[in-house]
């Protein structure tokens, strides 16, 4: 019996699981069209909802003439028996009092959300709005000026702006989901405030006060999404979004020293290497195919923001109900770490001007005695000056020739994409460290408090200004933050000026290959030093100093040969290396 029961069951439910199969792609469609992405299923969600505010509103008509009603009665029960003991078989006044006042509350349901509204908005309110998703990867066609008409449609860029343009109506979905949740939120306030007052010792005012305040913030959302933002940033004084834009342009990470402007689609020069075949213009193609990750990662900082409000919120209700269960800095955490998510662009100026000594605002990167013209990103150190390099012609071309031309070729670009993938890589970190602080501190090093969440934070500013730390580093080892790279042989006895020449040239290859194997090794560096501060047991902190120092050194390798070379006392015999 009990097994033909429970096969009974197993049936039912496999039908009730058939039909949500057959009724969820119903719910994801719209006028007849089914959806065909993320932004029509919320589009549709929000669509099918829109009766649902206007029926919890005639769910409280109805409550409204139940407790008119129940009022009537209880103040008859009063006339005919009154007293103070409910229990007791009495009827105290306050019983009919309260049924006649939140009966009045559901019928005025509209001023009852205006009053809990204007509460945390004032009477005006605010109807800004917070989230603009086609401005996240519309904004970056600014930055790289005219690639946006010859970048092909099948590229990092287009799935970027697909994904940005499903996500367009995520916001309003979130929006809907808080509008109910208000007004869940104000009907069970409103019940349980007559609670209270008929039974004091079993329903505390908090729970009725919380219920109610908390009705109120969802209400008034975009008032407190904006209080997140400004807790962060101060007064807003503009699109949060354009601070993408002027981080690019202001550090000219699409820039290097070492290759000119042949990869800076700034200037308007990328539209003769997009298509073109050398293996630089083909690495210059990866940042250009790609350059919407910034703006991409802004959007979805948005929408972690929009979404940390909301909960945000539902943890301070929690805290107050139940202090033992959720702790206030559960919900104070996480409209903070909100509010950071929403001015990502600004906390990637912070990290960044933390560690270096450059003023985005204005433009101003570096004093003009160290800015080469590329600004900090784009010049990496003072003064940098090759002997010989041209790429032969096709006449002259031997092996040595091949490699002048191939590192004459990529060291440019290969510094250009390093910029970029290591700033995408500090906004990521950066977001990652936003997030960890609603962890709890049991999380250890990554906690709110770990060291693992602090080197995070510092080592995302580390990546989004690791050329300034590359000459800082130069600097200490060297005294001077100028490369030399100018080389000179001291002995040429026997040599025509064409030999010198490619000797030179050869020099200067090995120079360029070495500046490109030691910018890498710093950035791997500073990966370990987050690996180490996060406790993974195959990372050591002297495996990435030596990353790091080793970088630097080999990316002024002329100043350690020179030094190599006095201390032996052959410099009259090897080769002397200068800035120009």
């Amino acid at each position: 019996m009990v097994r033909e029961y429970r096969d009974i069951m197993s049936r039912i439910c496999m039908q009730f699981k058939l039909a949500c199969a057959f009724l969820v792609p119903l719910m994801i469609v719209s006028n007849g069209a089914l959806a065909q992405n993320l932004s029509d299923v919320s589009e549709n969600i929000v669509s099918s909802g829109a009766l649902l505010p206007g029926f919890v509103t005639a769910i409280c008509y109805l409550l409204g003439i139940l407790f008119a009603f129940q009022g009537v009665l209880k103040l008859k029960q009063h006339v005919e028996n009154p007293g103070q003991g409910i229990n007791s078989g009495q009827m105290p006044i306050r019983v009919p009092m309260i049924r006649f006042l939140i009966g009045g509350a559901f019928f005025s349901v509209p001023i009852v959300t205006e009053v809990l509204y204007n509460t945390f908005t004032g009477a005006d309110g605010l109807d800004d709005p917070m989230f603009d998703p086609n401005s996240a990867i519309t904004l970056i066609s600014g930055v790289l000026g005219s690639v946006s008409s010859i970048i092909p449609t099948l590229n990092v860029n287009n799935i970027l702006a697909n994904i940005t343009n499903s996500l367009e109506n995520t916001p309003g979905l979130i929006a809907a989901f808080a509008y109910l949740l208000a007004l869940l939120s104000m009907v069970s306030g409103l019940l349980r405030l007559k609670e209270h007052v008929e039974t004091p010792e079993q329903t505390t005012i908090k729970e009725p006060v919380i219920r109610l305040l908390v009705a109120g913030a969802l209400f008034a959302l975009p008032t407190i999404y904006k209080a997140m933002y400004v807790s962060i940033d101060g007064p807003e004084d503009g699109g949060i979004f354009s601070m993408i834009t002027e981080i690019l342009g202001g550090f000219q990470m699409l820039f290097s020293s070492y290759g000119g402007t042949g990869c800076n689609p700034i200037t308007g020069t990328a539209a003769g290497i997009l298509g073109s075949s050398s293996t630089g213009q083909l690495i210059c193609n990866i940042v250009f195919h790609a350059g919407a990750f910034p703006a991409f990662l802004t959007a979805i900082s948005y929408l972690f923001g929009l979404v940390m409000g909301v909960w945000g919120i539902l943890k301070i209700r929690d805290h107050v109900l139940n202090p033992q269960q959720a702790t206030l800095m559960d919900g104070v955490s996480r409209l903070l770490a909100g509010g950071a998510f929403f001015a990502l662009p600004i906390m990637v100026e912070v990290f960044r001007n933390t560690l270096a000594d450059s003023v985005l605002s204005t433009g101003v990167l570096l004093p003009s005695v160290y800015n080469d013209g590329g600004g900090i990103l784009g010049g990496l150190l003072a003064s940098l000056g090759f002997s010989g390099g041209a790429c032969p012609s096709s006449a002259d071309l031997g092996l040595d020739g091949m490699l002048v031309c191939f590192m004459n070729d990529v060291l440019g670009p290969v510094h250009v994409v390093l910029n970029f993938f290591s700033f995408v890589a500090g906004m990521i970190f950066i977001m990652i460290g936003i997030s960890r602080l609603t962890k709890s501190v049991q999380e250890g090093a990554k906690g709110p408090g770990g060291i693992g969440t602090l080197m995070t934070f510092i080592t995302g500013g580390a990546l989004i200004s690791y050329n300034e730390l590359v000459r800082a580093t130069v600097t200490t080892l060297t005294g001077n933050p100028a490369t030399k790279t100018y080389a000179t042989m001291s002995y040429t006895t026997g040599l025509t000026d064409a030999e010198v020449g490619a000797a030179h040239a050869v020099i200067s290859a090995v120079l360029k290959f070495m500046i490109m194997v030691g910018l890498i090794s710093f950035v791997r560096g500073l990966f370990m030093v987050r690996s180490v501060a996060e406790g993974n047991q195959q990372a050591s902190m002297m495996a990435a100093i030596s990353h790091m120092v080793a970088g630097a050194v080999a990316v002024n390798l002329g100043a350690l040969l020179n030094a190599i070379q006095a201390t032996l006392g052959i410099s009259a015999y090897g080769i002397s290396f200068t800035t120009i």
